[in-house]
């Protein structure tokens, strides 16, 4: 696929894509910097959906090239069926350029919920663990983190919701705040815990699995192989994370 030099002035920025990825002003000022210096690097070409002229994709790039005056900038015009296919295609862009941070996850959330709803209105409704293995998939993280997020999304306040977007808390500490907060109101059974309880817990469940695979190594591999137990771990990592 080709780039095409277009006149800046003609590209449009429209939510939700704009509002999806915040730009950092550290890295808005380095590339400004740069494209003084050296141009408009046309190998990282502004992405843009051709049948709207609605940039998808490449929104820090193109603020920066406005603020130096750039008259012309090179673009990849890209066919999409509608603004679902869009949006999942500037996931899929961001994601492959970088690991998404918890709250570019939960934003994401927010706009393809959105768009779940208008699906299911169409008749085209999925149960919540099968949307969460879908959610998890297109945002390439784990379904447990987009299930934690999703439970704050639908029982967290407002305050806590904000806490996460602005990245002062993950969303597993917000999940964990979240359901602290459930338990004392009444709306979740079960008594209410402590970090230094939960701590203590873990430490003793971590102590168990370490003697057990410790009696499990000197007896011999036979029925458990090593690359099983490694296996195992990784699907712990993945549900922590």
């Amino acid at each position: 696929m080709q780039t095409t030099l277009t006149d800046i002035n003609e590209l449009n920025v429209k939510e939700p894509f704009s509002a999806l990825f915040p730009m950092g002003s550290d890295t808005l000022d380095s590339i400004k910097t740069d494209m003084e210096s050296n141009g408009f690097d046309d190998v990282f070409p502004i992405i843009v959906w051709k049948e709207k002229n609605i940039i998808v994709d490449g929104h820090t790039r193109y603020t920066a090239a406005l603020a130096i005056e750039l008259p012309q900038v090179p673009v990849l015009f890209k066919s999409f069926e509608n603004e679902d296919d869009a949006l999942l295609y500037s996931f899929h862009v961001q994601r492959n350029r970088r690991n998404l941070a918890d709250e570019d996850i939960i934003r994401c959330l927010e706009v393809l919920d959105k768009l779940n709803d208008a699906d299911d209105a169409e008749g085209e409704s999925l149960t919540k663990k099968e949307l969460s293995k879908l959610r998890a998939k297109e945002l390439g993280t784990s379904a447990s983190k987009i299930e934690k997020a999703q439970k704050v999304l639908e029982h967290g306040d407002e305050e806590l919701k904000e806490s996460v977007n602005s990245g002062e808390k993950s969303i597993n500490k917000a999940f964990q705040e979240m359901q602290e907060m459930r338990r004392e109101s009444g709306e979740l059974k079960g008594k209410t815990t402590t970090g230094l309880a939960s701590a203590g817990r873990y430490t003793k469940a971590l102590g168990k699995l370490i003697e057990e695979i410790n009696r499990i190594k000197e007896d011999g591999w036979e029925e458990l192989s090593p690359e099983k137990v490694l296996m195992d771990l990784d699907s712990v990592k993945e549900m922590i994370e």
